[in-house]
């Protein structure tokens, strides 16, 4: 008897390391979420909490390897948290592959690691994608602004317009590092809109925010103010090349509010496409926001509310304080009410966490600009013609409130001269929707709705 009991603990002792084994070392993946192909590498070491899960993403080198802090390794599964981006992933072993459930931002995708080093695959492009012949021209045009960035960007110029006066839609993106195609989960609604204006005989400029892609500059530190010189240098080098040039700017979301910066600076914009934008303030789009969007994703009303609290405590904290005081703050005021904040809304959140994600948001120049922004300001100083564009399933600009905004601050011959639709059943990014939540976007075959497209072109043709 007792030599079948150490026959059996001299198999369990070997069958361990060779558990343990299978799962350390260095695991490759390819996967493809929200229209990306994606690489990560995963360096597992030991098991329990002894062992360690470092995270690398092989095509962005500039992003440092980043060890889990939470984290659970067995011999045969795993599962880790990355806090800072607020993914996690579940997998366990099975033959020589690990594959689980990876999960962000309220998307959940399939996730295999091999032991072999993965290359990216190509990703299949959308159904409303351009595609050629293209009755165009296109070439790459590089601006340098007031503080020496040089902006670059997608210039079409349709070929029967080249030597007389035609119509140019400059494009400026919304919030976030957006590139020239305003590519977001997959979808790249600045190129569909670009190829149908092309299509119907009018030119346009979609560029690269300062500091992605192909332009230079840092993203990160720059401010509102930033991109509307930046926006107002591009209007300028464009009425110089084509001075019979009649220059229209579409701006979706906080993009809208960069051409109303702009456009009081200039005296050379012929109208303005208000697309999902604010025709309010950067503080009340900020505060009803943050009620709507999590109502949306299934948390209830009280939920909810103390979401937008959290927001609309941090706005004012901002709006009345500089960089080396909003923490303190906010610590202070945080520390009053953590006990009363539900639960589910932090979702494992501590305090420090939620402490630093809104100093990461709040405390920062871009933000109190945003804030400050008022609508009324500036609208108050033109006299254009304005399209003025909302989808009534918005979560992130409500349609109502932002055109009545727009109605009641523009001049009298503003109004006279301009253009407001309610797109129906559309989401901030003119996609038709079913549940209209953040997470719904990657999900959804339509880009940009036609009729969009269509009021855009309709309304442009129609100027004098």
């Amino acid at each position: 008897m007792k030599l079948h009991h150490l026959l059996l603990l001299t198999i369990i002792s070997l069958i361990r390391p060779a558990l343990h084994s299978q799962i350390q070392g260095t695991w490759h993946s390819n996967f493809q979420v929200a229209g990306k192909s994606l690489l990560m590498d995963l360096q597992i070491e030991g098991v329990g909490r002894d062992g360690s899960v470092v995270v690398s993403i092989p095509d962005q080198p500039k992003l440092k390897p980043q060890t889990m802090e939470e984290y659970a390794l067995f011999s045969d599964s795993l599962w880790f948290s990355w806090k800072m981006i607020g993914l996690t992933y579940a997998a366990k072993l099975q033959g020589d592959s690990l594959v689980g459930t990876m999960a962000q931002s309220g998307l959940t995708w399939r996730a295999v690691f091999y032991k072999d080093v993965q290359t990216l695959k190509e990703v299949q492009g959308k159904i409303q994608d351009p595609k050629a012949p293209f009755p165009y021209l296109e070439k790459e045009i590089e601006i340098s602004t007031a503080k020496k960035i040089k902006i670059s960007g997608s210039f079409i110029l349709p070929e029967l317009e080249k030597s007389s006066a035609f119509p140019l839609v400059i494009m400026v993106s919304g919030s976030g590092a957006q590139d020239r195609d305003c590519e977001i989960l997959g979808h790249r609604p600045f190129w569909v809109l670009a190829d149908h204006l092309g299509r119907n005989g009018i030119a346009s400029y979609r560029y690269d925010d300062r500091g992605v892609g192909e332009s230079s500059g840092k993203f990160e530190s720059a401010t509102q103010v930033d991109f509307a010189n930046d926006l107002v240098a591009i209007i300028q080098y464009f009425k110089k090349a084509y001075p019979k040039a009649q220059i229209y700017i579409y701006g979706h979301s906080e993009g809208g509010m960069t051409a109303l910066r702009a456009a009081v600076q200039t005296n050379h914009i012929s109208g303005i496409i208000e697309a999902a934008s604010v025709g309010t303030s950067g503080a009340k789009v900020l505060i009803d926001q943050q009620y709507l969007i999590p109502k949306a994703m299934g948390f209830s009303h009280e939920e909810s509310l103390w979401n937008q609290r959290l927001y609309e405590k941090g706005a004012e904290i901002a709006l009345n304080s500089n960089n080396s005081t909003f923490t303190k703050a906010y610590k202070e005021w945080l520390t009053q009410v953590w006990d009363s904040i539900p639960s589910k809304l932090l979702a494992g959140a501590s305090q420090d966490d939620l402490q630093a994600q809104m100093t990461a948001f709040f405390n920062t120049d871009w933000a109190r600009q945003f804030l400050a922004f008022e609508s009324k300001t500036y609208l108050a100083q033109l006299n254009l013609p304005f399209l003025v564009i909302n989808g009534s399933k918005d979560v992130q600009v409500p349609a109502l409130s932002n055109q009545e905004g727009f109605k009641k601050a523009m001049s009298a011959t503003s109004l006279e001269k301009s253009t407001f639709y309610v797109l129906e059943g559309a989401n901030h990014l003119f996609q038709q929707c079913k549940e209209c939540n953040l997470s719904e976007y990657a999900t959804l075959e339509q880009t940009l709705e036609p009729k969009i497209m269509t009021w855009v072109t309709s309304w442009i043709l129609a100027q004098p």
